[in-house]
C-alpha cells in the first residue's frame, strides 16, 4: 500500500545547524507488512518529504525490493550481517559494517528501530561518530520473557542508553516501562504515536471476497467474525488462540476466526487448524491490502501478544467502529478503554483472550454496548498528521541538547571544503 503525504516546510531547521539533515533509519527486519514497518517508512517518507537526506538501512530477512526505488527521497540499504536472531560473530561484522555505512553516508541523525536494530546500530553511530542517536521503542524486549532473559536485555538496554541521545515511544506505557526499569534516565523520552490512516476505516464497506471469508452467501445471514490482524509469528500466540477456541467452539457455532497477515508460522498453524478439524471456522487469509474492509466485516478484533508497543491494529478496529479484546499490554489502557469499548483480558495467557471473546460474541447485548463505545473512541492521535508533529517535536527537542549541538557542529566543521589556494599561496 503507497501512502502519499503532504510536503511540509523542514520543520527542524532551527533547531539544527544543518539543513538538511542527513537522517539514517535502522531497522533490523523490514518485512512488507507490520505495524512498526509501516511507522518506521512513514517517518522516512515524511522526513525526506521535508526536505532531508533519508537512508533506511535494514537487515538480512528484510523485504528489501518492496521499500527501493518506493520513495525517491529515501534510499534504501540492505546490510546482510545484520540478522534478526541473536549470532555474535554476524553482530560483530554487522556492527562494522554499520559504522562504515554511517561515515560513507556522513550522518547527522541515527535513528534505530526495536530491540537488536537499536543496539548494534547506536553502537555503530557511537564508533562512527554520528552526532545525535535517537533509539525508538516499538514493542519491550524485556516484558513477558524468563527472569533471565529479562536481566539480560535489561543489562543491554542500559548500557545502550549510555550512548543514546533521545528515546522515542509508541505509547505512554512502554515510555512509563522504560521510566521504571531506569533505562536512559539521564535522556529525554518522547511519546509518537504510530501514525495511520484512520478515516479510511471510518465507514469501510466489506471485502468484495466476504462470502468466501466466512462461508456465507446472504448478508443477513453472516456468522459473528473475530478478527486478528497480525503477523503469523510464534509471540503473536495464534496456536494457542486456535487450540482454545477449539476447545469452546463447535461446528454448530456461527462463529468465523479470521488471521490476516503472512509469516513463517503458517505452514504450522494450517497443520494445527487441520488436526483439530476447525478448517470450517477458521481460516488463514495471509497477506491482506485491505484491512479496513476486514475490520467491517468483523464483529470483534482480537491480540494476544507476548509483547507489544500500542497495537496500530487495535487502534484500526477502533477507528471503524469494532470493540477490541486484547492482552494487558503496558500502555493499552490509552486506546482500549475496559467495559466500554473493549476488554483488556486479566491475565497474559493467550486462553484468557478466547475466553472473553467468546463470551462476548454469545451475549449480544454486551457486544452492542462495546461497539457503541468502539464507534466512539477518539483516535485522531494515531493520524498521520498527529505523528509527524510529534516527531518533528521529539528530534527538535533532541537536537536542541547543547552537546548533540555541538556534536553537530563539529561534524559540519570537519566536512566543510578547504578553501581554494590563493594567489599568494601559490607563490610560496
Amino acid at each position: 500500500m503507497f501512502v502519499v503525504y503532504r510536503r511540509q516546510r523542514c520543520a527542524l531547521s532551527k533547531e539544527t545547524t544543518l539543513n538538511p539533515l542527513t537522517i539514517v533509519h535502522v531497522q533490523t527486519r523490514m518485512n512488507s507488512s507490520g505495524g512498526c514497518e509501516e511507522n518506521t517508512w512513514a517517518s522516512c517518507v515524511h522526513q525526506a518529504s521535508t526536505g532531508h537526506v533519508v537512508h533506511l538501512v535494514c537487515g538480512r530477512s528484510s523485504a528489501v525490493d518492496a521499500y527501493k526505488g518506493r520513495h525517491p527521497g529515501v534510499t534504501v540499504h540492505h546490510v546482510d550481517e545484520m540478522v534478526w536472531n541473536i549470532s555474535p560473530v554476524d553482530d560483530i561484522r554487522a556492527c562494522r559494517v554499520l559504522a562504515q555505512l554511517f561515515e560513507r553516508l556522513k550522518a547527522d541523525v541515527i535513528h534505530t528501530h526495536s530491540s537488536k536494530a537499536g543496539i548494534l546500530g547506536r553502537a555503530a553511530a557511537k564508533l562512527a561518530g554520528v552526532p545525535a542517536r535517537i533509539h525508538g521503542v516499538h514493542i519491550l524486549p524485556f516484558d513477558n520473557v524468563s527472569s533471565g532473559e529479562k536481566l539480560v536485555y535489561l543489562a543491554v538496554e542500559h548500557m545502550a542508553a549510555f550512548v543514546t541521545d533521545h528515546f522515542i515511544h509508541v505509547s505512554e506505557g512502554t515510555k512509563a516501562a522504560y521510566r521504571s526499569a531506569a533505562v536512559g534516565q539521564s535522556v529525554p523520552h518522547s511519546v509518537v504515536r504510530s501514525g495511520m490512516e484512520v478515516e479510511k476505516f471510518k465507514g469501510a464497506s466489506w471485502p468484495e471476497d466476504w462470502s468466501q471469508l466466512v462461508g456465507e452467501t446472504h448478508p443477513q445471514h453472516k456468522p459473528s467474525v473475530v478478527l486478528m490482524m497480525a503477523a503469523l509469528e510464534k509471540r503473536k500466540r495464534h496456536a494457542e488462540f486456535i487450540q482454545e477456541f477449539a476447545k469452546l467452539s463447535s461446528p454448530d457455532d456461527r462463529i468465523r476466526v479470521l488471521f490476516a497477515g503472512s509469516g513463517p508460522e503458517e505452514g504450522n498453524l494450517q497443520q494445527l487448524i487441520d488436526r483439530l478439524n476447525v478448517g470450517d471456522r477458521v481460516r488463514l487469509l495471509g497477506h491482506r491490502s485491505d484491512p479496513q474492509c476486514l475490520v467491517a466485516l468483523s464483529d470483534v478484533s482480537v491480540l494476544c501478544s507476548l509483547r507489544e508497543g500500542l497495537p496500530r491494529v487495535i487502534v484500526q478496529s477502533l477507528a471503524g467502529g469494532k470493540p477490541a479484546v486484547v492482552s494487558p499490554f503496558p500502555g493499552i489502557e490509552e486506546i482500549v478503554t475496559h467495559d466500554k469499548n473493549g476488554i483488556v483480558a486479566q491475565s497474559t495467557e493467550a486462553e484468557d483472550v478466547v475466553r472473553e471473546t467468546m463470551a462476548l460474541i454469545r451475549n449480544p447485548e454486551r457486544l452492542a454496548k462495546y461497539t457503541a463505545g468502539a464507534e466512539n473512541a477518539s483516535v485522531d492521535a494515531w493520524s498521520f498528521a498527529s505523528m509527524f508533529s510529534q516527531l518533528d517535536a521529539a528530534y527538535a527537542l533532541c537536537l536542541s541538547n547543547p552537546d548533540v549541538k555541538s556534536r553537530l557542529r563539529k561534524a559540519a566543521t570537519r566536512r566543510r571544503p578547504l578553501p581554494a589556494p590563493s594567489a599568494a599561496n601559490h607563490l610560496i
